[in-house]
């Protein structure tokens, strides 16, 4: 079945979705045109990103999401009072998972980001990582970011990053960067398993480690987490932090802590006991819950005998989880893994470093990760990949203003990866030999590929020798890009390919 066949179906499963929505015509037209542009757009998505989706994948999300969660999308004119609410909020759209309803800007884009906002979002963390929330919202940005990215930077014949003033810079940062570190289908799964089994964070800790062997990159995340966050989300952040620094403190002198341990499990026990007793004896229970109620205010009071039992099944299920957590600690490796936990969690506690300094320090170690993948591999496809991730990696924002390519710490750091796999695809004959001086290799193959055409397989360039300069000339197939000049200090003998001739840089 061919492109347009196939897009010719999912049309007409969204028409029949859509004749079931109580949608105005406008809504469905866009809706329809949104999927058209998704689908004129993913080749050039695919070829200058390479870490994405398949085609079916993205399209068949967006009908099923339309299908199942939204019953309800209104469109409003930026300068109508309706757009007021999303205004105030500084949003491109505003949804209503419960009533399953969508408030939108009349575009593409507008409309992509609310229904990927509306679909269920899992990114399961354990409940013991303090910073579970901020990690959670930051993916969720990050993929809402990352799905409107095929209609906000791609138009079906060009790249173009576009700017929106309400981008979530950062969140989008570290979404890039464990989508190419973690790979789609991880993250895929990690949004979408409903179910508390499996731990991701230690799975991706585990997987980055194989590459790395250390930890820093995750330690740097949660320090650009922690250093991001404002307002309640970082009070409640340093609230929990000084408890595990005072437990901490407490630990430091083992036998006390451990002796505290075994006391707290024993009057647990007691009260576990005495809930108990109350529970086996129905006249026992009541007496107590009248007598529990006329200690509480008016508003306090505990309504019915039956939500009493309920809370003190509640509560005998609480002193249960804690003697199993308490039980745990009191085995040795057990209490040394706790405190080294402690230990780390503890160290941003009041942490005052500078958010772009931490953030310029996960970049860096991205980077490192990526170094050492690409160390490990042999294949052209893979280490095209690689060129091709660097260029759309070194476009992205560190903030409104800043591209990671304006760091000039960030763009040595990669050219020493370009460098690399430069010579790589050069040594297994996959990229042409310009120069047998590496250096000078180097620098007008990476002039070439600093560009936003599309395909870079199909870039061309032409060398001219103008008296003590050498002229770089660069096409998109046959169409002019742009030229440079490079000052050559070297012999003018040391081409490898023809002078003035237009040459293909990949074989």
């Amino acid at each position: 079945m061919n492109l347009f066949s196939k897009l010719k179906d999912y049309n007409i499963e969204l028409e029949e979705i859509l004749d079931n929505k109580y949608f105005s015509s406008n809504t469905k037209n866009l809706l329809l045109n949104m999927i058209y542009k998704i689908e004129i757009s993913y080749r050039d998505f695919y070829e200058v990103k390479r870490c994405v989706r398949t085609k079916d994948e993205i399209l068949r999300e967006i009908i099923e999401t339309i299908k199942l969660y939204c019953d309800n999308i209104k469109t409003v004119e930026p300068d109508s009072d309706q757009a007021k609410v999303l205004i105030r909020h500084k949003l491109k759209a505003l949804t209503n998972e419960r009533e399953r309803s969508i408030l939108t800007y009349p575009t593409e884009i507008a409309l992509l980001y609310a229904i990927s906002d509306i679909s269920p979002k899992y990114f399961y963390i354990d409940s013991k990582n303090i910073y579970r929330e901020l990690i959670q919202n930051s993916l969720v940005n990050g993929y809402n970011m990352n799905n409107i990215e095929i209609l906000k930077d791609f138009n079906g014949w060009s790249w173009d990053i576009s700017e929106v003033e309400q981008d979530n810079y950062i969140d989008n940062l570290i979404y890039q960067n464990l989508l190419v570190m973690l790979g789609e289908r991880f993250l895929y799964e990690w949004r979408t398993y409903n179910s508390t089994d499996k731990n991701f964070v230690e799975d991706a800790q585990k997987f980055i480690k194989i590459f790395t062997s250390n930890d820093k990159f995750l330690k740097c995340l949660y320090k650009v987490l922690y250093l991001n966050s404002s307002g309640k989300e970082k009070e409640n952040i340093d609230k929990n932090l000084k408890l595990r620094k005072q437990k901490l403190k407490k630990m430091e002198n083992k036998v006390k802590f451990l002796e505290d341990c075994k006391t707290r499990k024993i009057n647990l026990t007691k009260k576990i006991d005495k809930i108990d007793l109350l529970l086996n004896d129905k006249e026992l229970l009541a007496k107590r819950f009248v007598k529990v109620n006329l200690k509480l205010e008016a508003d306090k009071k505990i309504e019915t005998l039956r939500k009493y039992k309920n809370l003190l099944i509640k509560e005998k299920e609480k002193y249960l989880k804690e003697i199993s957590e308490i039980a745990i600690l009191l085995k040795p490796s057990n209490f040394i893994k706790e405190k080294s936990i402690l230990e780390e969690t503890t160290e941003l506690y009041n942490c005052k470093e500078n958010l772009q300094d931490v953030l310029i320090d996960l970049q860096k170690e991205y980077l490192y990760f990526i170094e050492k993948k690409l160390s490990k591999m042999k294949t052209r496809d893979e280490i095209v990949d690689i060129v091709y991730e660097l260029r759309y990696y070194s476009k992205l924002k560190l903030s409104k203003d800043i591209n990671i390519s304006d760091i000039e710490i960030l763009q040595e750091y990669i050219d020493k990866i370009l460098k690399k796999a430069i010579t790589k695809l050069c040594k297994i004959g996959a990229m042409k030999i310009i120069s047998m001086d590496i250096n000078l290799n180097f620098e007008i193959i990476k002039y070439a590929l600093d560009t936003k055409i599309i395909n870079l397989e199909e870039i061309k360039i032409c060398l001219i020798l103008d008296k003590e300069d050498l002229v770089i000339k660069v096409y998109d197939k046959d169409v002019f890009e742009k030229q440079g000049k490079k000052k050559l200090e070297l012999s003018k003998n040391i081409f490898e390919v023809a002078k003035n001739r237009k040459i293909k840089i990949f074989n």
